[in-house]
């Protein structure tokens, strides 16, 4: 009878160290899978908004037009302006102008057509219109992120079969517009979008 007791108290143990051991790989797995779905839904939220940016660069771009802008009352002479640095950003800087907003029987106190700003800026990749070519005395664009963690914005066109750096010729829209971004996460990404009023 004795040792049948100890018998059945080295198994109680035995049992007890097994379901500790069970259960805490049971809890490994768990919290593995919740881990494992945090990171997939962030990154999942993280490829949309990327999606999204690049969706509305792809539509400002494509529909950019060869119409001159005043700024403060005086005119740019310039269908697009273009340069490093430009309107503080810390990449590239362009402005131009983009059609396609309906305003049907002129009855929106807008035009057709918008003025558009992008820019880099505290690692944000920052838009801002106008909702009309020309802009006014005193008037200040009023960016906003379309995305972040991003730390180079850079700008090719295209140019007689190849690509430039920079568009000398700002009386035209040139036939194609790169976007080429850097992000921490992403690394290098590249977008070519087809500007249709552009020279080809």
């Amino acid at each position: 009878m004795r040792f049948s007791k100890a018998f059945t108290l080295i198994e109680v143990l035995l049992s007890i160290v097994i379901m500790a051991i069970l259960a805490q790989a049971t809890y490994q797995i768990i919290s593995g899978v919740i881990t494992a779905d945090s990171a997939i839904e962030e990154n999942s939220s993280r490829f949309v908004e990327m999606q999204k940016a690049f969706s509305v660069m792809d539509r400002d771009f494509s529909q950019a037009v060869p119409r001159q802008f005043r700024y403060s009352g005086t005119s740019a002479k310039a269908v697009i302006e273009y340069g490093e640095n430009k309107y503080q950003s810390e990449g590239a800087g362009i402005s131009f102008v983009a059609g396609g907003s309906l305003n049907p029987g002129a009855l929106l106190p807008r035009g057709e057509t918008v003025r558009i700003w992008y820019r880099l800026k505290d690692k944000e990749l920052q838009r801002a219109t106008y909702p009309f070519p020309d802009t006014v005395v005193g008037y200040e664009p009023e960016f906003e992120s379309i995305f972040n963690d991003v730390t180079s914005f850079r700008i090719s066109f295209y140019k007689s079969g190849g690509w430039v750096r920079d568009w000398q010729n700002k009386q035209i829209l040139p036939g194609g517009i790169k976007i080429e971004i850097e992000t921490e996460d992403y690394g290098k990404i590249e977008k070519t979008i087809y500007v249709i009023a552009g020279e080809h």
